[in-house]
């Protein structure tokens, strides 16, 4: 579930154990109200981290689990290009109609 702080003091205790031992003691004080960029660049680093081994052991050991997960991939990757061609697609037919009305208007007057 995504929600919004309020205060930095409202992190889990996990998410305060892997913070440098001052930006712990300043959100503790109340004296720090934004993380500093240093912290925040590194965080997708330490949300990498969390991902618990067993999960990256059975996606290693289990090759229907990665077959699975390259076939949700390629399907997504798939989507994605036909939603862009046919957008794309749509608006030739689009403009096109629009400069043959434009041209017939001009070509009768």
């Amino acid at each position: 579930m995504l929600y919004f702080l309020k205060n930095l003091s409202d992190l889990s205790e996990d998410i305060l154990e892997r913070l440098p031992s001052d930006i712990r003691g300043d959100i503790k004080n109340g004296t720090l109200k934004l993380l500093p960029k240093d912290v925040v660049d590194s965080l997708p680093d330490q949300i990498s981290d969390s991902i618990p081994n067993s999960l990256i052991e059975a996606a290693n050991t289990d090759p229907v689990l990665t077959l699975i997960l390259v076939i949700c991939g390629v399907i997504g990757v798939i989507g994605f290009l036909y939603g862009v061609f046919k957008s794309g697609l749509k608006t030739t037919l689009f403009f096109g109609a629009v400069a043959a009305c434009a041209w017939g208007y001009f070509a009768v007057i």
